[in-house]
């Protein structure tokens, strides 16, 4: 089949079953062109934990729903690689005044994410808090694979599982686009409805970055995400 844009191109693939059922054994939601601040996939597969999630979404929903913060975000990364850290080496690493600091530990503690013992703050155990174990994104072009691996590099900040999505294609074409991606890191999927979904090529590492991205992720996830609605900005 031939298909006339790239979106009749990705609701065709996201209607198939071989992807979904073949490669992803967690709950997931999927997102389409979700807008990250540094480039927009055009297909998003959150895997995620469903008793973190329910025990998450046990606190205020008003909450929840509301936008994380980018400052939060970012002290949600820092916070991710220490222990207990000083209120103030918080604020400099945010390079916020107080009035800012202040309101991003509120934040943090009104969504249950961190203790707080005096002046020190510690992260709960990602465990308990974040619910993602996996993000895969998909890059889909009909025809220009070298601008879909160009755009599937600027999500390797955030997740090492970035794709491009094409239709099948043979011979020296096939050729190029696969060492291309081998040598960047990038998986490659053809698809077509006939035979399906096909990984030719694996990206070099798998599993998700501590990142910002990756906590704006969750916290959307954890509030009920919607397609479309901008992730980080």
């Amino acid at each position: 089949m031939s298909w006339n844009s790239e979106e009749e191109f990705v609701k065709s693939f996201l209607s198939s079953t071989g992807f979904m059922s073949r490669s992803i054994k967690n709950d997931y939601e999927v997102w389409t062109e979700v807008k990250t601040g540094f480039g927009r996939p055009d297909i998003v597969i959150v895997e995620y934990n469903s008793n973190v999630l329910e025990e998450r979404r046990g606190c205020d929903q008003k909450l929840l729903t509301a936008p994380l913060s980018t400052k939060t975000a970012f002290a949600l990364s820092y916070l991710s690689t220490c222990r207990w850290v000083r209120r103030e080496n918080l604020g400099k690493f945010l390079n916020v005044k107080r009035a800012q600091l202040n309101s991003v530990v509120q934040e943090l503690q009104a969504r249950g994410l961190i203790e707080v013992k005096d002046h020190l703050i510690k992260l709960k155990p990602k465990s308990e808090i974040l619910a993602v174990n996996r993000v895969r994104v998909f890059e889909a072009k009909l025809t220009q694979w070298m601008d879909a691996i160009e755009q599937a590099e600027r999500h390797l900040w955030f997740t090492n599982d970035s794709y491009i999505l094409m239709p099948e294609v043979e011979g020296k074409r096939a050729t190029s686009i696969t060492h291309e991606c081998d040598k960047r890191g990038i998986g490659l999927s053809f698809f077509n409805e006939v035979t399906g979904y096909s990984a030719v090529v694996k990206p070099a590492q798998s599993g998700v970055q501590n990142s910002p991205m990756l906590w704006q992720i969750n916290e959307k996830l954890v509030g009920g995400a919607r397609e479309r609605e901008p992730i980080f900005s």
